[in-house]
């Protein structure tokens, strides 16, 4: 590059900015193109022209104008995209090889799903590098030659100033309900880096399904909101060896599913509620279906959730999705059968993505508006705490807003609640049951109002069962009290009880 050419680039730099800075001059956009063979001004380009001769227009030049540009006028543009403004009309913009470990392996986004291959990395990198910094979150920031990159992660403004092809450990990301729009945003952020920067990015995951972790990266990052071209980042794995290795294509079609018939039979659906669910599911295949249970445990009402499963195999093949993380993996083992054998995956998106049409998912962890995406298309079916329906409906819509709540009502087919109380001749289950029957919900705005529609809209009611066995003798009321300890009205209904009861003997 010669002085000619930075004033032609300088011209060209004063029409960008011209739309939002019309008063600079010529030779303030002199002083700006400067940047690009790491001067400060204009006259240090006439006094080192070696240095300018020197000088290649790619991102690492373009980094330091990037910089410049939005110290001096807050114009955010990447390195990438002034190398594209910059460079002749129509031609093909190669970027350059990068500033650290020029011979190395392609910059972008490599995948690893071991901490060993993430440690392996770190040695084969300070010793192609001669010991280069890198920069890291938790998977590589206790290495000695790494910079924690702290709360900002990948959003961290210094790393706009980072040498090409640094190396950049991200993770481990979790991938499960709770957290798949969080590994989605910081994928998404790392695919940012390595087409704009052109770093080297391994990222480390946690999946229950490290079989299919290329898929699900790529399902992640093309689903996101403002996604164009992100994905073309993605280019391999991380061996176990170090080795950043491309992997062509990164992700496969994902294979095609089969229905396996399930081992549930619908023998633990109270009595009352079996006939009317088997009913409203016989000509459903979309929506949500959502039981509850007044039992509180880790995977509530899921004795219900695995007897629906005999009422619906005409949707189609069936999966399980993982909520969280646990300390103790081991619980989430601890289910009917009928739900042991379903696969076990990452998320409902994951899940709908491979072909999934069941999909059995833990409402605490997950979010409306992902129910929402794929109800229309897939039944979801949940289990949750609730001694009734009102309870129910709020463990399945405590991740949305007023407006959420209302679409999510919308989408139900069925919400059943049984409550299991000790009889003198072993359990009673007393149970609630919705089922959407083409009422207009649309008008429905608070809670409250949704609580007294559905109450109104019972099929069964577990006021009625529960009379029955009181006055049968069959139940007391301190056993009732104890199945019901979250219930604000069972004191209310008792005392009732009690006055009709005295009322009648009078």
């Amino acid at each position: 590059m010669d002085t000619q050419q930075l004033k032609l680039l300088a011209g060209l730099v004063r029409g960008l900015l011209q739309p939002t800075h019309p008063s600079l001059g010529h030779g303030q956009a002199l002083d700006l193109i400067a940047a690009l063979p790491g001067l400060r001004n204009w006259p240090e380009v006439m006094a080192f022209p070696d240095r300018v001769a020197a000088t290649e227009l790619d991102t690492t030049s373009t980094g330091r104008l990037a910089f410049r540009l939005k110290k001096r006028f807050a114009v955010d543009m990447s390195p990438q995209e002034l190398l594209e403004a910059l460079s002749p009309l129509c031609a093909v913009v190669a970027r350059g090889a990068p500033h650290i470990w020029p011979s190395g392996p392609v910059p972008g986004v490599y995948i690893a799903t071991s901490q060993k291959a993430i440690d392996s990395l770190l040695e084969v990198y300070e010793d192609a590098t001669d010991g280069a910094l890198l920069y890291a979150e938790r998977a590589g920031n206790r290495w000695e030659g790494s910079i924690d990159l702290g709360e900002y992660g990948l959003w961290s403004s210094g790393l706009d100033r980072v040498p090409s092809g640094t190396l950049l450990i991200v993770g481990p990301l979790k991938l499960d309900q709770q957290s798949w729009n969080d590994a989605g945003e910081r994928l998404e952020m790392a695919c940012n880096h390595a087409l704009n920067a052109g770093h080297r990015i391994a990222v480390l995951l946690d999946t229950p399904t490290p079989e299919s972790v290329h898929e699900d990266v790529r399902l992640l990052v093309t689903s996101r909101p403002d996604h164009t071209d992100h994905d073309t980042a993605l280019i391999g794995v991380v061996t176990d060896n170090g080795e950043l290795e491309p992997r062509t294509p990164f992700a496969r079609p994902w294979p095609h599913v089969e229905l396996v018939p399930t081992v549930a039979t619908a023998d633990a659906l109270p009595a009352s509620i079996a006939g009317p669910l088997r009913d409203a599911l016989a000509d459903k295949t979309s929506g949500l279906l959502l039981f509850g249970s007044g039992t509180i445990d880790d995977h509530a009402a899921i004795h219900l959730v695995a007897a629906s499963l005999a009422l619906t195999e005409h949707v189609g093949p069936a999966a399980r999705v993982m909520p969280r993380h646990r300390s103790t993996p081991s619980k989430d083992w601890d289910v009917p059968e009928a739900i042991r054998s379903l696969p076990y995956l990452p998320s409902i998106e994951s899940a709908y993505a491979q072909g999934y049409r069941r999909i059995v998912y833990t409402p605490n962890y997950t979010r409306s508006d992902q129910l929402l995406r794929v109800s229309n298309d897939a039944l979801l079916i949940s289990g949750a705490y609730g001694s009734d329906l009102a309870q129910v409906f709020m463990a399945s819509s405590r991740y949305g807003g007023a407006k959420d709540e209302e679409s999510l009502l919308s989408r139900i087919i069925a919400i059943a609640a049984a409550v299991d109380i000790p009889t003198s001749n072993g359990m009673a289950a007393v149970a609630d049951l919705y089922i959407a029957n083409g009422q207009d919900v649309g008008a429905l705005k608070r809670f409250k109002e949704v609580d007294d529609f559905m109450t109104a809209h019972r099929l069964v009611r577990w006021e009625d069962e529960l009379i029955r066995l009181l006055d049968a003798g069959a139940v007391t009321h301190e056993a009732v009290k104890e199945a019901f300890p979250r219930s604000h009205g069972i004191g209310a209904f008792l005392a009732e009880h009690t006055a009709n009861r005295s009322g009648q003997t009078s």
